[in-house]
C-alpha cells in the first residue's frame, strides 16, 4: 500500500519497532539509509551524506515508509506545524457546527489533501478551514466558523 504522507527534506525518522529490515528484501541503497537513521538526522542530511539526489532519498524514504519500516519522529523547523492544541481547537469548534461526524470530515479532508494531523502544516491551515467550512450546510454558521478560525489562525501566526 503506497505511502500518502509527502516525505521532506527536514523530515527526520527512525527505525520502527513494528518491522524489521531483515523482514524485507531491501536495496543497497535502502540499507545504506537504514544504517543512518538516528532519530536525529533530516532526510536531507542522509541524503547528502550518501550523495543522493533529492528525488533518490526521497524515493528511498517513500519505499522504506511504505514497507513499515520508518516512524516519524518530528520535522526540524517544526514551527511549519501547527500546534496539537490549535489541532484540537479547530475539530471542538467544528463539531460544534456539524456535530459528531466532525472527526469523520476531518479526516476525509486530510486524506485529500494528501496529508495527516500529524504532517499538516501551518501553510495549509487556511484552506483546511475553507474546505471544512464548506461542510457547514448553514450560511451564518459557516461564516462563523470562519470568523472564529481566522482569529485563531492570527493568533497561531503570531506565536500563540
Amino acid at each position: 500500500m503506497p505511502s500518502e504522507t509527502p516525505i521532506k527534506s527536514n523530515m527526520i525518522f527512525k527505525l520502527s519497532n513494528q518491522r524489521s529490515p531483515q523482514e524485507v528484501n531491501l536495496k543497497s541503497l535502502e540499507w545504506a539509509v537504514v544504517t543512518q537513521l538516528n532519530g536525529e538526522k533530516t532526510v536531507g542530511q542522509i541524503g547528502e551524506i550518501l550523495s543522493l539526489s533529492d528525488n533518490e532519498v526521497l524515493q528511498i524514504f517513500s519505499n522504506l515508509l511504505d514497507e513499515g519500516l520508518l516512524e516519524y519522529v518530528r520535522a526540524e523547523n517544526s514551527d511549519d506545524a501547527p500546534s496539537p492544541a490549535f489541532i484540537n481547537r479547530l475539530e471542538r469548534r467544528f463539531k460544534m457546527y456539524v456535530g459528531p461526524i466532525a472527526d469523520i470530515i476531518i479526516n476525509d479532508t486530510l486524506t485529500e489533501l494528501k496529508t495527516s494531523r500529524q504532517y499538516l502544516e501551518k501553510s495549509q491551515i487556511p484552506f483546511f478551514v475553507e474546505i471544512l467550512s464548506l461542510q457547514i450546510s448553514s450560511q451564518k454558521k459557516r461564516i462563523q466558523f470562519q470568523k472564529d478560525m481566522l482569529n485563531e489562525i492570527k493568533e497561531m501566526f503570531n506565536g500563540r
